[in-house]
């Protein structure tokens, strides 16, 4: 269970993941803001503990990004890859979705993530957050 502060805004933090073993076994380098230029996000904000909501993503074609969050109201519990992406490919480790595009591949993508867990309330809260990509080439 992954605690959070109460707060109404939600920083996600996109991490660089390198392409290969490091990627698929789940390294996830460190969650501090929006990270280098291999994959570029806007913060963005959970309306609610019942969410859908749709975020753009900017990766460089053979790199990946991990997710986190900071100031959700209550606790995540599960976070689950609903959506698989169309050319990339879409992991969980330690409550982070992981997003790792194809190496060569250049244009769209999407996948979608859910964090499950207790509003501060201990209602339920299911956050689903779209991703909408843009593989860019990696130079």
């Amino acid at each position: 269970m992954l605690m959070l502060q109460h707060n109404a805004w939600v920083h996600v933090m996109v991490s660089r993941i390198r392409m290969g073993a490091a990627a698929l076994c789940g390294a996830v380098m460190g969650f501090a803001g929006v990270a280098r230029a291999e994959c570029k996000g806007p913060a963005f904000i959970i309306p609610g503990n019942l969410a859908e909501i749709e975020v753009p993503l900017t990766v460089k074609a053979g790199t990946g990004c991990g997710f986190g969050v900071s100031g959700v109201p209550g606790a995540i519990e599960d976070v689950q890859i609903t959506q698989q992406p169309k050319t990339g490919r879409a992991s969980v480790q330690n409550l982070r979705p992981v997003y790792v595009a194809k190496p060569g591949y250049q244009g769209p993508d999407e996948f979608t993530y859910t964090y499950i867990g207790k509003d501060q309330y201990g209602g339920p809260m299911k956050v689903s957050v779209k991703r909408k990509i843009t593989v860019v080439p990696s130079f």
